[in-house]
């Protein structure tokens, strides 16, 4: 049995990691912010302690006597995204975890990144994929990108620290409300079924399902490799764009309702559009893309990871979704 610590335990990723941590006999530590969905987690028997990301004695505070930590804990990319913002979350706020790991002595840590800072412009996203020094300017990429390098830091100076890296996640969790918040694409399903989401973005998503990210984070605390990285998607057969995505669900749902493509000519047509998308979409709709996206055979073999099928998976959520009357 571990004492795991999780940052961003109220998010949709990190409370179904508390839930599977709490589920196979682990005691939970979940860091967060006064004001948010605690209830779900206090029912799980997470202990809950109160503070922020940014703080870094609180995160030191919630770290004591751990032995584990998962770090989910972030600010997402949207049309609109503050730089200073993202930076006390994403790229402070890893630091004061990986500082507070190693105050407390803690042997193992996984945290959660991102693709958007990778170089897989002529070849799959890999494990080994490397760092891209030229990648997107808009603010969730490059801090981000810089939480991973500290991470990557911290793993070559003997840190065992490894990396998780979702898709676009999407999925039930114990926090309903945290699940739903926009940018989230749990939301973006209801825009759908409900006929208000006229067009998206144009640009392949290697997709994730909540439970299975949080399988791989447990998983990569269990045996992962310090320094390695790991791919957390549903199948690479199943890469789409949102507007594939959001259209499968409805037809699951029995919705004849479709979502448009936006393409890299739309936005580069109208300021409107731009405005409306934000930075991390333009760059994304304007990058080049390999086929396929990825291949992520050490993540299935170190961790035995064998993700949901996307149909199941969408099947799931869009009755998880009218269960909870979140379609209205």
């Amino acid at each position: 049995m571990r004492n795991v610590f999780v940052t961003g335990g109220t998010g949709l990723i990190g409370s179904n990691i508390c839930k599977q941590l709490i589920e196979r006999g682990d005691q939970v530590r979940a860091l967060a912010r006064p004001g948010s969905e605690m209830g779900p987690l206090r029912d799980l028997d997470v202990t809950v302690v109160e503070g922020d990301i940014t703080d870094s004695a609180s995160v030191t505070r919630a770290a004591d006597g751990c032995d584990g930590v998962i770090h989910s804990a972030a600010v997402l990319g949207g049309p609109s995204q503050d730089m200073s913002e993202h930076q006390r979350v994403n790229t402070g706020g890893v630091a004061n975890v990986l500082d507070a790991a190693q105050a407390a002595g803690i042997k193992r840590v996984v945290t959660l990144g991102t693709t958007t800072y990778f170089d897989f412009k002529t070849s799959p996203l890999t494990e080994t994929s490397p760092f891209d020094p030229d990648a997107s300017g808009d603010p969730y990429t490059v801090t981000k990108g810089a939480a991973f390098l500290e991470a990557m830091r911290r793993a070559e100076a003997g840190l065992d620290v490894s990396v998780v890296i979702p898709g676009g996640t999407f999925g039930p969790a114990p926090t309903i409300n945290r699940a739903m918040e926009a940018p989230s694409f749990n939301l973006r399903i209801v825009w759908a079924l409900l006929g208000k989401f006229d067009a998206a973005v144009s640009f392949p998503i290697p997709w994730s399902l909540a439970s299975d990210v949080a399988y791989a984070s447990i998983a990569a605390l269990d045996r992962g490799v310090r320094g390695e990285k790991y791919l957390a998607f549903a199948g690479s057969h199943e890469v789409s764009t949102m507007s594939a995505f959001c259209n499968r669900a409805c037809e699951i749902a029995g919705v004849k309702y479709r979502v448009n493509e936006i393409t890299a000519a739309d936005l580069d047509a109208s300021e409107d559009v731009r405005q409306r998308v934000g930075p991390s979409l333009i760059a994304l709709a304007h990058q080049k893309f390999p086929e396929p996206y990825f291949v992520n055979r050490t993540t299935v073999e170190r961790l035995d990871y064998h993700p949901r099928p996307l149909d199941e998976s969408l099947r799931e959520t869009v009755e998880w979704l009218y269960q909870h009357d979140l379609v209205k």
